[in-house]
């Protein structure tokens, strides 16, 4: 618009005014010519265009999505996303990416190492499928030796799986998250291979001596057994049933007890699993207590072991009497040793031959071969040595606590 006046010394000003004149004040924009003036209107009116266009579609997606804007630029941290939710390799500590346990399993064949990596830093959480209309639950352990931090099961459903989890944030006392194994924060760790590890690191041998105060359903006797099975991982006769004691439920013994020996190629994510069943007129077994502790807790000893109910709460006195030996690197424990001895030999060896050669020539020639191979020797014995005292201090170590 011209003025008569003008404004600002040039000749055309625009103006825009607020619409609630009380709250801000009129904007003019002065310019010397029709087409400057022009030129500003049309880029002002693109600037407002843009932005309700943007607030539309804010407004639409707020709708389909029922997040507010608002609400959702408050959240700092375990920030929702699901645009690159599939695209592992740049994990940001401030969001948290949601898969359904299909979409997770899927992830878990096709490429494990990334979804490990990504949680090194990244939050991952899995949920149920809508298909579970029964509440069952599904196998955490798989997700577990990715890294899943968050692995939401059923809670409504006291199955051997809400047992597990139950047994793995007991490492802490139940206090929150527990620190990944450390093996599993090394690049070399391949959770694929767990179930083709061949090598055994630890036995467990367990005997089953007695147990007191068994829960009972309705008024009948209970006749009881016990159920012990090494869970989450693969092992070789992975389960052992002793007999029925008939009719005592109070303090049913198992005599002789009958030992059973597990042997355990990873304990990463492993767990040892006692389970009191009563068996009924029909000889089905009825489902009465249930222990579970994570394998990297279990000690050495006669032990006391309280029994929980299906949501792993406390059955007050009851407890089953078992004896527990835990060796820990049998396999490698022998060959640290056996290599040992032969180092020995061959130092003393390589000692007695500076005195097989008489001559001077002779010392001369063989001097600095024997040098050597008796330095190497040194080293290698020295770093045997090593590893055997400190397999002894950690066997030793943990014969002296128990896991309860």
């Amino acid at each position: 618009v011209k003025m008569s006046h003008g404004k600002y010394h040039k000749s055309y000003v625009f103006s825009l005014e607020p619409l609630d004149p009380e709250d801000d004040a009129s904007i003019c924009f002065a310019t010397e010519t029709v087409e400057e003036l022009f030129e500003w209107y049309q880029i002002i009116r693109e600037i407002t265009w843009k932005q309700a266009e943007k607030d539309h579609l804010q407004k639409d997606w707020e709708k389909t999505q029922l997040i507010a804007i608002e609400l959702s630029d408050l959240v700092i941290y375990c920030k929702p996303t699901s645009k690159t939710k599939d695209n592992l390799e740049k994990p940001d500590y401030k969001e948290i990416r949601s898969f359904m346990e299909t979409k997770a399993d899927s992830i878990v064949k096709q490429k494990p190492n990334d979804l490990l990596r990504y949680n090194r830093k990244g939050l991952t959480r899995v949920y149920p499928k809508g298909q579970r209309v029964d509440s069952s639950n599904y196998d955490p352990c798989h997700l577990w030796l990715c890294g899943a931090q968050m692995v939401a099961l059923n809670l409504q459903t006291p199955d051997k799986y809400l047992q597990l989890n139950s047994a793995l944030f007991s490492m802490n006392g139940w206090s929150g998250y527990i620190l990944q194994p450390e093996c599993m924060r090394s690049d070399s760790f391949d959770p694929t291979q767990i179930k083709n590890e061949q090598k055994i690191i630890m036995s467990v041998s367990m005997k089953i001596i007695g147990a007191r105060h068994l829960p009972k359903p309705g008024r009948s006797i209970t006749s009881p057994f016990v159920e012990v099975e090494i869970c989450g991982i693969m092992c070789e006769n992975n389960k052992f049933k002793t007999t029925v004691t008939h009719d005592n439920g109070l303090n049913p013994v198992w005599q002789p007890p009958i030992q059973v020996r597990f042997e355990i190629s990873d304990n990463t994510i492993g767990f040892l699993r006692f389970v009191v069943y009563e068996e009924d007129m029909f000889s089905d077994p009825n489902f009465l207590a249930e222990a579970t502790f994570p394998l990297r807790g279990i000690k050495s000893g006669y032990r006391s072991v309280p029994l929980k109910n299906g949501f792993h709460e406390d059955i007050e006195l009851a407890s089953l009497l078992v004896h527990c030996d835990v060796q820990q690197d049998v396999d490698s424990g022998e060959e640290l040793y056996s290599s040992c001895q032969q180092l020995r030999k061959r130092q003393a060896e390589n000692s007695s031959q500076f005195f097989l050669y008489d001559t001077q020539q002779n010392l001369r020639t063989y001097k600095d071969t024997l040098t050597r191979e008796y330095n190497k020797n040194e080293v290698l014995l020295y770093q045997d040595q090593e590893r055997c005292n400190k397999r002894l201090k950690e066997k030793k170590t943990s014969n002296s606590r128990f896991y309860s």
